[in-house]
């Protein structure tokens, strides 16, 4: 049954919160909380907004990992062209060595294997890590990192951020990645992925 198919099942209010959530998934880079989904439509009980993202699953919209937040993904994902022709490579002063006939990079490749999203930075709070506002960050989604991964975290279950990950003996201390703000320790921390790079549009 393809996405159009699907769709047609749908009640008018179960489309209306899975076009929330897509727009969400696609122009945030993770999806809603249930308590985002119940303030954006009114639901005021946990279960209902459950019941919802129930059905969707069942009618094969949307998948949800347990035991993660936010973790509601698309079962079919919007494909778009991620390669572009290779023009050559260059140094200063030198001339541009030409690449071969029909050679092309594909970005997604770049940032290595793996189920990936991002995130657009809207201030200057990671600037010392050379991140920039308005530049995207690409996050390869996992729920686990290393000590000293750069991640995008979820703290208390509602604030999204930016942060060096590292184990601390009173939880996790997620350092910043500029100097200008002090470091959140706290055990109410959900990873929800590895920042594996950077895209900036001039």
């Amino acid at each position: 049954m393809n996405s159009n198919t699907k769709l047609a099942t749908l009640t008018s209010r179960q489309r209306d919160i899975y076009e929330f959530l897509k727009d969400k998934i696609l122009n945030r880079g993770y999806g809603p909380t249930v308590r985002e989904i119940g303030n954006e439509f009114g639901i005021r009980s946990p279960n209902g907004v459950m019941c919802h993202l129930k059905a969707l699953e069942k009618k094969g919209l949307i998948t949800r990992e347990p035991h993660m937040s936010r973790a509601i993904q698309l079962s079919d994902k919007p494909s778009r062209a991620t390669s572009v022709d290779m023009l050559g490579q260059l140094s200063a002063n030198t001339p541009l060595t030409a690449a071969k006939e029909g050679e092309v990079v594909d970005f997604m490749d770049v940032f290595g294997s793996g189920d990936h999203g991002c995130v657009k930075v809207k201030d200057e709070s990671c600037t010392a890590d050379g991140i920039w506002k308005d530049d995207f960050v690409i996050i390869r989604k996992q729920g686990s990192c290393r000590d000293g991964d750069r991640v995008l975290a979820l703290v208390d279950g509602r604030n999204a951020v930016l942060r060096r990950y590292f184990t601390d003996p009173k939880g996790v201390r997620l350092e910043p990645l500029t100097s200008n703000k002090k470091p959140i320790t706290t055990s109410a921390v959900s990873v929800l992925g590895v920042i594996v790079g950077v895209v900036r549009k001039f």
